[in-house]
């Protein structure tokens, strides 16, 4: 969008190992993130910045934010939420060094007087529904096992199967030793093969391709989410059918009985007749509020007929 920017990851590290520490209890990481935020400090002193935009600040310490709001007191900081509250650690005690604080989770909102604004989709995702590809799977999931995630995936399937109808997952945890603890300590993945789970990511490009191949997405959020996820919003750009769990989707406007399917988590049924009714296009402009430019837009409160070209219109470009 034409603007300078810096960028630095909210965390100091992304193994698990580190994350799971994280929120176990900060104290096990506080040296580690005290230095890694010190280095950012000693990297954007000399520097002045009109725009502050922190996502989660899960790892980001008090001292960080109390110093670049004194290095750049004109500057309009925000926070992103894209989890609920009641998933992440160390959020509520930072809101008051923010200009605005907005979240996903529209209950969050409600309780602690934040600003609503549900994700976005990428570019990708609206090429994806500009393209005529060849439809070969009627279900598509990649992503994260968690929660009972495995259970309603695996219900979902047999009503497919039974259907006759073509299902790609590609059911991802980190280790295998956290299938094992998953497995003797939880209920997570009660009644499931090893062999049902991968261990490394699957590859963006392929992942788009089996995406671009698939009719509908399913989609199952955190039992402790009311927000839309990601995936929500990105199968939104791309045109795809989807079933969901989340039953506040109904609320939004871009919903269609004919594009998404709410099931409960507890009782999961997917109508047959959910798959042989037409995608109703959503209108454009209520599919522009969700793109990421219009999402970057609302964040640092540009408004006017600049759009998104505000940062190229700008003498010099902002930081």
């Amino acid at each position: 969008m034409g603007a300078e920017v810096d960028f630095f990851d909210e965390r100091p590290s992304n193994t698990v190992f580190s994350k799971a520490l994280l929120r176990i209890n900060r104290n096990f990481v506080t040296g580690q993130v005290n230095r890694y935020y010190e280095e950012i400090t000693s990297k954007i002193t000399n520097k002045k910045y009109d725009y502050i935009f922190i996502c989660q600040a899960e790892a980001t310490p008090q001292f960080f934010l109390k110093k670049v709001r004194e290095l750049n007191p004109q500057a309009r900081m925000v926070l992103m939420l894209w989890d609920s509250v009641a998933n992440k650690v160390n959020t509520l005690e930072k809101l008051e060094y923010f200009d605005e604080v907005f979240s996903f989770d529209k209950q969050d909102c409600e309780k602690f007087g934040l600003t609503f604004r549900p994700l976005f989709f990428d570019i990708e995702y609206a090429q994806i529904a500009k393209e005529k590809t060849e439809l070969y799977y009627d279900l598509f999931f990649v992503g994260t096992v968690h929660s009972d995630r495995y259970r309603i995936l695996r219900e979902v399937r047999e009503q497919f199967e039974k259907n006759h109808l073509k299902v790609f997952y590609y059911l991802f945890l980190p280790s295998k030793l956290m299938y094992y603890q998953r497995k003797w300590f939880t209920s997570d993945v009660k009644g499931s093969k090893i062999s049902e789970f991968s261990f490394v990511g699957l590859p963006s490009e392929q992942l788009t391709s089996k995406l671009k191949q698939s009719r509908a997405v399913v989609d199952i959020q955190h039992p402790k989410q009311t927000g839309l996820t990601m995936r929500t919003i990105e199968m939104l750009g791309a045109n795809k059918k989807m079933i969901t769990t989340n039953e506040e989707i109904k609320k939004y406007d871009f919903y269609h009985p004919n594009n998404i399917c709410v099931v409960d988590r507890n009782h999961v049924v997917v109508p047959k007749e959910f798959m042989t009714t037409p995608y109703v296009p959503v209108d454009e402009k209520v599919k522009e509020r969700y793109s990421i430019q219009y999402f970057v837009k609302d964040i640092l409160g540009i408004t006017g007929e600049e759009g998104c070209n505000f940062f190229s219109k700008a003498s010099g470009g902002q930081q």
